[in-house]
C-alpha cells in the first residue's frame, strides 16, 4: 500500500493567488490624490516649523561648598560651645535650592536684566520676542513704574517719528524719538537704540511692548527655574530654564548664579564683621574686668599693709 503525501508549494496556483500588478493598478488611478496629500503634509509641516515658536532649554550647574570644612563656620566653631553660634550653619542642597529660588535672588535678576519689559517684533503671521538687539527703548514715568501692567504698540512711521497704539490698535499719541511725551501719563520717552539703524527696520514696522508688574515677573521665573541636585548625595545643583529665546534663558541662569554667589559673599562678610565686633567687645570687657581686679588687689594690699610682703620675706 503506497501512501502519497501532497505538499502544496507556495508558488502553486490554487485559484487564490494574488496578482500584484492588478492590485497596484487599483491604486495607481488615484496617484494625483496621493501626490496632493504628500505636498499638503509637507506644506503643513513647513508652516508649523516656520511659524511655531521653538522653546529652548538652558542648563547650568553650581557647587555648594560645605561650611563645616571651610570658610567662616570653621573659624567660628569654637563659639558653638558658648551658645553664641548655632550648629546648623552648614549648607545643604535642600536649603540652597530654596535660597536660589527665593524672591530676593530672583528679584535681583529681574531688576538687573530688566525682565519687566519685553519687546516683540510684530509680523503678519508670527510675533517674535526681541532680546538684547532692541531697536527702541522705552522709559516710563517714575511714579508708576513699579505697579504698571500694560501692553501697547509702537508703530514706526519713519526714522524720527512714531505712533503709540493701544493693545486694540487705537492711536493714542504721536511723538518723536528721543523727546519726552509731555501729554502722556504712562510713557516718559521713547528713544532709538544702536540697533535701530543696523536692523531691517522699515516704515510701518511695529514693536509690541509688554510691561508687567515686578512681583508677577518674579513669580513667573520662580516657577520656571528648576533647581535639583545632580544625585542624592551630591553637593552640585543643576539649574534649568526653558524659554523661546535661548540667549535670554542663559543670561537668566548666569545672573541667578552671580547673584547667589554675591549674596553668599555678603552674608559671610556680614557674619565676619559682626564676629569681629563681638570679639572686640569681649576683649574690652575682659580688659576692664582685669583692670578692676588688679585695682582691688592693690587696694587690699594697701589696706592690710602687705605691699612689700615678698621682699620682707627675703630679708
Amino acid at each position: 500500500m503506497n501512501t502519497e503525501k501532497n505538499y502544496n508549494s507556495p508558488f502553486q496556483d490554487n485559484g487564490d493567488s494574488i496578482n500584484i500588478r492588478e492590485e497596484i493598478d487599483k491604486y495607481l488611478q488615484y496617484w494625483k490624490y496621493f501626490l496632493l496629500s504628500i505636498f499638503f503634509v509637507l506644506g503643513v509641516a513647513f508652516l508649523y516649523l516656520r511659524y511655531t515658536t521653538p522653546v529652548y532649554n538652558a542648563e547650568a550647574t553650581i557647587m555648594i561648598k560645605d561650611n563645616k570644612n571651610s570658610g567662616i563656620s570653621a573659624e567660628l566653631a569654637a563659639f558653638e560651645d558658648l551658645g553664641i553660634i548655632g550648629g546648623g550653619s552648614a549648607n545643604n542642597p535642600e536649603n540652597e535650592v530654596e535660597i536660589i529660588k527665593s524672591r530676593k535672588i530672583v528679584g535681583y535678576v529681574v531688576d538687573s536684566l530688566g525682565l519687566k519689559t519685553i519687546y516683540y517684533r510684530k509680523a503678519r503671521v508670527k510675533t517674535s520676542e526681541i532680546y538684547k538687539e532692541v531697536p527702541i527703548k522705552i522709559e516710563l514715568k517714575a511714579s508708576i513704574e513699579e505697579n504698571i501692567d500694560t501692553l501697547f504698540t509702537v508703530k514706526v512711521l519713519d526714522s524720527k517719528t512714531f505712533d503709540l497704539l493701544t493693545e486694540d490698535g487705537d492711536k493714542v499719541y504721536s511723538g518723536t524719538f528721543g523727546k519726552e511725551l509731555s501729554n502722556n501719563t504712562l510713557v516718559q520717552k521713547i528713544s532709538k537704540t544702536f540697533f535701530f539703524d543696523i536692523t531691517d527696520f522699515e516704515e510701518s514696522d511695529e514693536v509690541l511692548i509688554r510691561i508687567a508688574k515686578r512681583d508677577e515677573v518674579i513669580d513667573e521665573y520662580r516657577k520656571a527655574i528648576n533647581v535639583n541636585p545632580i544625585d542624592k548625595n551630591s553637593s552640585v545643583l543643576k539649574l534649568s530654564l526653558q524659554n523661546a529665546v535661548v540667549k535670554k534663558a542663559e543670561d537668566v541662569l548666569d545672573e541667578v548664579i552671580k547673584q547667589y554667589n554675591y549674596d553668599a559673599i555678603q552674608d559671610k562678610n556680614q557674619v565676619s564683621q559682626k564676629t569681629k565686633v563681638f570679639i572686640d567687645e569681649r576683649l574690652v570687657k575682659i580688659g576692664n574686668d582685669l583692670a578692676l581686679i588688679q585695682n582691688k588687689v592693690t587696694e587690699y594690699k594697701d589696706k592690710n599693709n602687705i605691699t612689700g610682703l615678698s621682699r620682707e620675706g627675703e630679708l
